[in-house]
């Protein structure tokens, strides 16, 4: 009974005061979590867990730990704590902003990563979403060496607004810079494709953002924003192939340009964020510029360039001296190379040659998507194509369709969907994969264009060829019920019964998206 009795009577007496150091170690939690390491605030928080009300600097640093390790409810009622002084506000507002926004999120998981999502139609990311990012792990463990253990957590929002709640940015900010994804406070936020009126490639942002992720705990957090974007833009593809995707001939003529003419985006003005800076075509050449640097590095240094960098930055070198080392030349002279390769590198042949802006859902008016067709005569073509199609009258719609192409049109991406669509409804199946087989050749990405070649693959019966032109298209805009209808039957012509159940039952939920009410 005497263990029993002392048990009790510990229970209710008061917690003893934390050991006079507790400032001291609450000082330095605070350190760590602004470097990303929660494992170490955690370890030094331990000691004085249930003793937070005993000194405020504990209390905010207790509180934080918590929003880092999404346990935001308690991170809330922490902060609410008088006297935490004036730093409680701003963690305040983002620990409210995080448990408002993910309240009623469902949470999904694999091995090492942990999507938290809204319910309802965002459930048909999750499969390609943990596959990628699983992918992503292991590739990036091969080339870097190391990658943090323990799962990582990945936030979906429904939109630029909820995605401003969770992060220090703005929704002006967001908008103008085309941000749609950020990793920071231990876990990556990104925004649902049906946020932007033609989705965009969410499995690659994902993929980057966990770059980011790994490379700050790699390196401490010492890693300049030049050099940490550049490395994520390098290896954002790694999940799919060998990386390095990180020009179009678009974005290489732009790159060109700004360095023959002296108007590169310098790594000061890139600082402390790319979402910073103050448009979406800055942006991207200030990823271009920076993704030409990690490319320059591979080039003169090997494919382990990147990782004995990173080496360098990690054990206490600036980056400067890390890439000098990694490449045993001087920094100055990597700068000088690195400029004469933006000014010298051939220009992709194959992939957009215009700026594909996102365009977020409320910022386009009617008819925008022809915008694309720089005739007048040809935009007008289209939208009498349109109406013919919204009628049914397919032959007519193709006619104006190929009108308009002849008249400026050849480029639209929207306008070779449509009129390969109305080929392929009036029996031309030779038509519109030749319409397609152009278009994608400068647009390779396109989620229309490769739902409709995935039409005519289907037609074939080249099922592995159509699961590959939806998978494609999934990448882009995974809410067209149409992509999952294509990826079941072609799942079950395969033999892959489990896929097909899935993708049936993805087709379905969108469905019903689809035609339910809006509020």
């Amino acid at each position: 009974m005497i263990p029993a009795l002392l048990l009790a009577l510990s229970l209710l007496a008061p917690p003893s005061p934390p050991p006079r150091d507790a400032r001291a170690a609450a000082h330095e939690a605070m350190e760590l979590l602004s470097d990303e390491d929660v494992v170490g605030a955690r370890e030094l928080l331990l000691p004085f867990a249930g003793t937070e009300s005993a000194d405020p600097s504990l209390a905010l640093a207790a509180a934080v730990l918590r929003f880092h390790e999404q346990r935001y409810a308690e991170a809330v009622s922490l902060l609410e704590t008088p006297g935490l002084g004036a730093g409680a506000g701003n963690w305040l507002a983002l620990a409210r902003g995080a448990r408002d926004v993910t309240r009623d999120h469902v949470r999904a998981e694999s091995a090492n990563f942990v999507v938290s999502h809204p319910k309802g139609k965002e459930e048909v990311l999750v499969p390609y979403l943990l596959e990628a990012l699983e992918a992503q792990r292991a590739a990036l463990l091969h080339d870097f060496g190391w990658v943090p253990p323990g799962q990582v957590v990945i936030e979906i929002v429904e939109d630029t607004r909820q995605l401003a709640r969770l992060s220090t940015l703005t929704e002006k900010e967001i908008k103008g810079t085309g941000t749609i994804a950020i990793c920071k406070f231990n876990k990556m936020m990104l925004t649902s494709p049906k946020a932007l009126l033609h989705g965009y490639d969410w499995l690659d942002t994902a993929s980057h953002e966990y770059v980011h992720f790994v490379v700050t705990r790699l390196t401490r957090n010492e890693t300049p924003i030049w050099l940490h974007e550049g490395i994520a833009r390098w290896y954002e593809s790694r999940w799919r192939g060998p990386g390095g995707d990180i020009l179009s001939p678009w974005s290489a003529a732009m790159l060109r340009d700004a360095a023959r003419n002296g108007k590169l985006v310098t790594f000061a003005q890139m600082h402390p964020s790319m979402a910073k800076l103050p448009s979406q075509e800055s942006a991207a050449l200030a990823f271009a510029e920076v993704g030409v640097a990690v490319e320059t590095m591979q080039r003169k240094g090997g494919p382990d360039a990147v990782r004995r960098v990173l080496e360098g930055v990690a054990g206490g070198r600036s980056a400067d001296e890390a890439v000098a080392l990694a490449l045993g030349m001087p920094f100055p002279a990597f700068e000088k190379e690195w400029r004469r390769w933006m000014v010298e590198r051939p220009l992709p042949a194959g992939g957009e040659r215009q700026m594909r802006k996102l365009r977020f859902q409320g910022e386009a008016g009617p008819w925008s998507e022809w915008s694309e067709i720089t005739d007048e005569k040809g935009r007008g073509h289209a939208r009498l194509g349109e109406i013919f199609r919204e009628r049914g009258r397919w032959e007519p719609a193709r006619q104006e369709y190929a009108r308009a192409a002849k008249l400026g049109g050849a480029g639209s991406p929207t306008l070779a969907a449509r009129r390969a669509q109305a080929a392929l409804m009036t029996g031309n199946a030779s038509e519109a994969e030749r319409v397609l087989t152009e278009a994608l050749r400068s647009h390779p990405e396109a989620g229309n264009l490769n739902v409709q070649m995935g039409r005519v693959r289907l037609a074939r019966q080249d099922w592995p060829g159509a699961r590959e032109s939806f998978l494609l298209a999934n990448r882009i805009d995974p809410f067209d019920p149409e992509i999952h209808v294509g990826l079941a039957r072609a799942a079950e012509a395969l033999g892959d019964a489990p896929a097909a159940s899935r993708e049936k039952r993805f087709a379905t939920i969108l469905a019903g998206a689809a035609a339910a009410p809006h509020p």
